[in-house]
């Protein structure tokens, strides 16, 4: 029992941690994005 919750914990936090740094990723890119509209206008 303790081993299939802690397999299902594990994979779960496997998904979470790369959908983390996706949107950490697509976070970072807009503010540079919205960095460089103020610089040009």
């Amino acid at each position: 029992m303790s081993v299939i919750l802690s397999e299902i914990f594990l994979s779960g936090f496997m998904i979470n941690s790369s959908y983390i740094q996706r949107t950490h990723l697509l976070q970072s890119f807009s503010v540079v994005f919205l960095y460089w509209f103020y610089y040009i206008s």
